[in-house]
C-alpha cells in the first residue's frame, strides 16, 4: 500500500472471503486487496481512514457481506484475539497503545515462531502475492472431504447468542459516510458458497444479514450484488464450502467486474504483481 497507494483505483476490504476471493490482477482497474483473514468491519474502517490520505485516485471500494458479518465478535473478544498483533505492528494501525500487548510481535505466537522457522530455513513466508491477494487456497491443494465440511463451516458461523447488529451497521455508516465525502462508490457483495453451507445456515442469522444489507443499499453511491447462491460456481470453483479457490477467484473477479461495468475485464492491471 506504501508503494501503490496513489495508484489505487479500487480498494478490496473484508474478512477471508474477499482476500481470498479477489484477485486484484483479474479486475484490471488498479486495484489493491486489504482484507484479511478474520478482519472484522472495525478494522475496515480503521483501515479506509489509515489509508485514503495515500489514495488519492481512489474511486471504488468492494466491502463482503456475509452470513457472519452482523454478529462475529471483535477481533479482541475473539477466540483469535492475537490477530490484532498484526494490524498495530505491520498495518501500523493506532488503535492500540505501543505499550499494550498487541505491539509484541511474539504475542501472536504460532505466526513468530513460524516467521523464525521460515528465515532459518531461508524459505519464502509471504501468505499473500504483493497486491494483497490471499495464497494457499488452491484447487491442488484441496482437501478431498471439502465437501463433507459445509455443515460444519456453517455451525462454525452460527452464533445463537445476540449478535452486535447495530455496532456493526453504525461502523458501516461511519465508512459509508466517509466514502461519500470523498467521492467514492461503495460495492457490498456476498461471496459464493458450495451448496452444503448454504443449505446448513440458520434462517433467522441469514434475515439479519438481508437486513443489514436492506439498510445499506438505501444509500446512494451504494451497490450490491449477492452471489450466494450463484448457479455459475461449480465444485471446482471452491477451495473448502464458503472460500473459493485461485481459479474460481479468478472467475468471480471478472464475474464481479462484468457486474459493475458490463463489459469483460482487460487483463493488464495498471499495478505490478508478484508472488
Amino acid at each position: 500500500m506504501m508503494k501503490n497507494g496513489d495508484k489505487v483505483s479500487t480498494l478490496v476490504l473484508g474478512s477471508s472471503h474477499t482476500y481470498y476471493g479477489v484477485r486484484p490482477d483479474a479486475f484490471a482497474d488498479s486495484t489493491f486487496n486489504l482484507a484479511n483473514i478474520s478482519q472484522t468491519p472495525e478494522y475496515d474502517l480503521a483501515l479506509m481512514e489509515r489509508y485514503l490520505p495515500l489514495m488519492p485516485n481512489l474511486r471504488r471500494v468492494i466491502i463482503p457481506v456475509s452470513y457472519f458479518t452482523y454478529r462475529d465478535p471483535v477481533i479482541e473478544k475473539g477466540d483469535e484475539w492475537t490477530l490484532a498483533v498484526r494490524y498495530k505492528i505491520h498495518m501500523d494501525l493506532p488503535l492500540h497503545s505501543d505499550f499494550s500487548i498487541y505491539n509484541f510481535e511474539i504475542t501472536d505466537f504460532d505466526a513468530y515462531k513460524g516467521k523464525l522457522k521460515n528465515l532459518i530455513l531461508k524459505a519464502p513466508s509471504n501468505q499473500c502475492d504483493s497486491l494483497g491477494f490471499g495464497l494457499g487456497y488452491t484447487l491442488s491443494s484441496r482437501s478431498e472431504k471439502w465437501k463433507e465440511m459445509g455443515a460444519e463451516r456453517a455451525l462454525k458461523h452460527t452464533l445463537e447468542t445476540p449478535g452486535r447488529f447495530k455496532d456493526v451497521r453504525s461502523i458501516q455508516d461511519s465508512l459509508l459516510s466517509l466514502a461519500r465525502k470523498h467521492d467514492i462508490e461503495v460495492v457490498f457483495i456476498t461471496t459464493p458458497a458450495h451448496s452444503g453451507y448454504t443449505e446448513a445456515l440458520d434462517a433467522d442469522q441469514l434475515a439479519e444479514m438481508y437486513e443489514g444489507i436492506g439498510e445499506l443499499v438505501k444509500g446512494d453511491g451504494v451497490v450490491y450484488f449477492d452471489f450466494l447462491n450463484d448457479s455459475r460456481f461449480s465444485e471446482s470453483d471452491f477451495y473448502d464450502p464458503d472460500h473459493l479457490n485461485d481459479e474460481g477467484a479468478e472467475k468471480f473477479t471478472q464475474i464481479l467486474y462484468s457486474s459493475l461495468f458490463g463489459d469483460a475485464p482487460d487483463r493488464r492491471p495498471s499495478l505490478s504483481r508478484k508472488k
